[in-house]
């Protein structure tokens, strides 16, 4: 989608297992994918205040959440080689933040910018919420699109226009605007799917009124009304 069509955002959950160092409160915050990604050297990203996702292997998980600790991160989510979780290992007293793994697939879909929430940390396994923008059509768009709303964790489309309405935005160009009625006064709505949607409801209005003209004229027995 265009990065000016309206999106709304969307929140999804996967499981993780907790390493076996590491701290046991839940966290959240906004998520950075760690550069380099398998923390193997100076990270080259801001980690301060953010849950950093990592990948497993190079170098050992204490390393890896030591420099997470080191740039202030708030929590290390590790990213597994294989569809499948696993207990990150290792001994370090001085690591307070929580380190959790994810499997592979999943770990894909955490993005920078999306906001993540680690939950039930302390017994071990617990659930990672995280939010991502989508589409009018389902399909994601980058983070930072404009027109996202969220109502109580549920995405909540932007409301769509009345015909002859131009949608309010900075980015109109009001010199072009003719007061017209037509289809194009839609602006970045599809005119396609408004068409298909105004026409369904003209055709389940038109069926409505059929069948109500019927019923005046059909009485209780079944036969026409005088």
């Amino acid at each position: 989608p265009h990065a000016d069509a309206p999106t709304m955002e969307a929140e999804d959950e996967i499981a993780f297992e907790r390493g076996v160092f590491g701290g046991l409160d839940d966290v959240s915050g906004e998520a950075v994918r760690c550069v380099p990604f398998f923390a193997e050297g100076e990270l080259e990203c801001d980690v301060k205040g953010k849950v950093v996702v990592v990948g497993r292997g190079k170098v050992n998980f204490v390393e890896k959440a030591r420099r997470v600790v080191g740039g202030g991160g708030i929590g290390m989510i590790v990213v597994n080689t294989e569809d499948a979780l696993f207990k990150c290992t290792g001994a370090a007293e001085d690591i307070v933040i929580p380190v959790v793994c994810v499997k592979k697939g999943e770990g894909e879909l955490l993005r920078d910018g999306c906001r993540v929430s680690l939950r039930g940390v302390q017994y071990g396994v617990g659930t990672l919420r995280y939010t991502c923008a989508v589409g009018a059509d389902g399909l994601e768009v980058p983070v930072g699109s404009r027109g996202v709303a969220v109502l109580g964790g549920f995405a909540v489309p932007p409301p769509i226009p009345s015909p002859g309405v131009k949608a309010a935005s900075a980015d109109v160009d009001d010199s072009n605007a003719s007061g017209s009625e037509s289809d194009d006064s839609l602006g970045d709505v599809d005119i396609e799917k408004y068409k298909a949607v105004r026409n369904a409801i003209k055709l389940r209005l038109d069926d409505d009124q059929h069948d109500l003209a019927g019923k005046e004229e059909v009485g209780d027995g079944g036969e026409r009304a005088p």
